[in-house]
């Protein structure tokens, strides 16, 4: 059995546990079966079929908590990903997400960083999930493959942190900031003629400066997130 499969069992598991499941092994068994049915047995078509599946019981999961009043209130997300996921980080950034990513960061210096932060780590690295602060509930850590796409990692991640669809904000994609509005007249040196004739919102961000406007890109990374929102 590949690291990867014993990745996703172990999470197929651990979602089995919160449903109450009384024989974890017959759903594991089913798990196993659809995943192998797949026409394609290369490894990234397995990680698909083996995402689509555990992002299916996640949404039960997360229908069995809000019945049972544990739904997650509103608030920020923190996470922190390991040092192959600096595209996801950005992209989390802009789903509203507190990303932080640095860059060639050791594991172990990973672990310590986000139990400082309070921060889920977010990883390619299944190995990592039994490292003692992980393995013992000090730090939440999610798992993601690495063949899947970075937008299929992102609709992965939002469907273990049960998202909202429209109630986080984006961050600077840049370094993940707080973006805040401000006044038109105040930036207009930063601001392409163009673009200053045309909008009249504009936000920057708290922590480097970076200027945003809701342009043809900013739309079309909107446009982007949403189509990877989890269904519910």
């Amino acid at each position: 059995m590949s690291r990867s499969q014993r990745a996703f069992e172990r999470r197929y598991q651990e979602l089995l546990g919160e449903l109450g499941a009384r024989d974890r092994s017959k759903g594991l068994a089913w798990f196993r079966q659809i995943a192998s049915s797949s026409s394609l047995h290369r490894e990234a078509t397995s990680s698909r079929v083996h995402t689509e599946l555990l992002i299916a019981l996640l949404h039960k999961v997360h229908r069995f908590r809000a019945r049972r009043g544990h739904s997650p209130g509103p608030g920020s997300c923190r996470v922190y990903c390991d040092a192959g996921l600096g595209g996801l980080a950005r992209w989390l950034r802009a789903s509203g997400c507190e990303a932080l990513w640095t860059r060639d960061i050791t594991d172990a210096d990973l672990v310590r960083e986000a139990q400082r932060a309070n921060a889920t780590i977010i990883t390619t690295d299944s190995p990592l999930l039994e490292r003692r602060a992980i393995t013992h509930g000090q730090v939440r850590a999610i798992w993601v493959p690495p063949t899947l796409t970075i937008l299929e990692q992102l609709r992965l991640v939002q469907a273990e942190l049960a998202l909202p669809d429209a109630d986080l904000d984006s961050r600077c994609m840049r370094c993940g900031g707080e973006l805040i509005e401000v006044d038109k007249e105040s930036v207009k040196g930063r601001i392409p003629p163009r673009t200053y004739r045309w909008l009249d919102e504009f936000w920057q961000c708290r922590a480097c400066g970076q200027l945003f406007w809701n342009g043809t890109h900013w739309r079309h990374i909107r446009e982007r997130l949403e189509s990877q929102l989890p269904s519910t």
